[in-house]
């Protein structure tokens, strides 16, 4: 049901706790996940230049595997949160993910040389059980800290910030972490980021209240209520441009990249494939800075982020994907670095403010809808697990086509596809503020939606 009247001040009196908790978990999963894709792009390498038939479009297909789990699980988990509290699943989640990164190397533990069904089985396994902690984790995480900042648009920005920066972060120190890892301690690198995952779950029960933080009102609706929210138009309109937007960090942040830098294939004319061939500590250095560097410019964001009119920003961050591409693919065929990248580094700025201004109007959305707000937030894992399965799977049958120019292609195309997503969501937004202000003229009150700085 839509909410109208006051705004959820009153609502959630507790709602402040835990939010820094949560944050620092998100952390720690991310680092962890990151670290086992890339690990998991090593652990495929070894295992093609040991003579087993894998290549770019299985690392794909089974890497997707786990945002594929998150996509038909995370609806479900949010709106079970709504109901039960936020708390007990932040602390299954990482249990689950631990899980899956144990079963990972059980391939080449089980068998000397193990089949291609052996490691199909194992590592599919592994990478469900990775999407399925993911599905439970991020509705409760988004759930809560949409509560935390209700009535304060300004924070809300911040805090959705804060998110993504530690949600970027911890990619960065994944991606740092995980070829080093490997490199060093090769299968029991899985068993390290096990225990990462662990941390985070104990750090949920140790400072985020029993209380079920994002509910102040436990309530039961009906499936074809939530079916309802969930069919909303301005949600509908958002997905298909945030889809396109993850299945680019898709191509970008998993095991393909590791596998295209680091493989033995080269290209003529292509100066990036397989320049990382046995060089871990390089790709991790490399891919470290490019992370880090696009955290540094999501913090630059919150500071904008909430006071800056939505949709312009969506777009401007959405073309920042093409400009970024295009001068990584200039690099590839040889333009010097001091040319290419300044145009690299304003593409990763301008991109870096997609999710803040993403989640923050997911949550604004979500405000209209407070008793189905973690089914609403929920929607933030199926984009993502949309996205990067999409995102894994054609990254794998471009890289395949044209390696590193390939991943470049793709990127750009799925750019021009958000653009024209967004286009089509301005329309959307434009009709549901004027029929807000309809409902408001006749009714005599004033709808959460109407806030002239909630949906500018």
């Amino acid at each position: 049901m839509r909410v109208n009247g006051p705004s959820g001040e009153d609502a959630a009196p507790g709602r402040v706790h835990g939010t820094g908790a949560v944050i620092v978990a998100q952390l720690l999963l991310r680092t962890a996940s990151a670290a086992g894709a890339l690990a998991l792009g090593s652990y495929f390498v070894d295992l093609s230049r040991d003579g087993a038939p894998v290549g770019a479009v299985l690392l794909g297909v089974l890497s997707g595997l786990s945002f594929l789990a998150e996509l038909v699980l995370a609806p479900a988990a949010g709106s079970a949160s709504d109901r039960r509290g936020r708390r007990v699943f932040l602390i299954v989640a990482p249990l689950l993910a631990a899980a899956g990164i144990l079963l990972t190397p059980g391939a080449s533990l089980i068998a000397a040389a193990p089949s291609v069904a052996l490691v199909v089985v194992v590592v599919g396994t592994s990478r469900l059980l990775d999407g399925a902690g993911a599905a439970i984790s991020a509705p409760a995480t988004l759930g809560l800290l949409a509560d935390a900042s209700d009535g304060d648009r300004a924070r809300r920005g911040r805090v959705t910030s804060l998110y993504e920066l530690s949600s970027s972060g911890g990619i960065a120190l994944g991606a740092v972490a995980g070829p080093l890892l490997f490199g060093a301690l090769g299968l029991w690198s899985f068993a390290v980021l096990c225990g990462v995952y662990v941390v985070a779950s104990v750090i949920v029960l140790i400072f985020v209240p029993p209380s079920p933080v994002g509910v102040s009102t436990p309530t039961r609706t009906r499936a074809t209520d939530r079916i309802r929210v969930l069919l909303q138009p301005r949600l509908l309109a958002f997905l298909p441009a945030w889809i396109a937007v993850n299945a680019i960090l898709g191509i970008w942040v998993t095991s393909q990249i590791t596998f295209v830098l680091a493989g033995d294939r080269r290209a003529e004319g292509q100066s990036f494939p397989g320049a990382f061939a046995g060089n871990e500590a390089g790709l991790s250095a490399v891919l470290g800075v490019y992370v880090l560097v696009f955290s540094l410019c999501i913090l630059a964001w919150a500071f904008f982020i909430g006071r800056l009119p939505t949709v312009p920003v969506l777009f401007i961050t959405v073309a920042g994907a093409i400009v970024a591409s295009l001068g990584l693919m200039l690099a590839n065929h040889g333009l010097p670095l001091a040319v290419a990248l300044p145009l690299v580094l304003l593409g990763v700025f301008l991109e870096a403010g997609f999710t803040p201004a993403a989640l923050t109007h997911l949550s604004d959305i979500s405000r209209e809808y407070r008793e189905n707000r973690g089914l609403i937030m929920g929607a933030y894992s199926v984009v993502v697990g949309a996205g990067y399965l999409l995102g894994n799977v054609l990254g794998g049958v471009f890289a395949e086509w044209l390696l590193f120019d390939g991943l470049a292609l793709l990127t750009m195309a799925l750019a021009v596809v958000a653009l024209v997503a967004i286009a089509a969501m301005a329309v959307v937004e434009k009709r549901s503020r004027a029929g807000d202000r309809r409902h408001g003229d006749e009714s005599g009150t004033t709808s959460v939606a109407t806030d002239p700085n909630e949906h500018p």
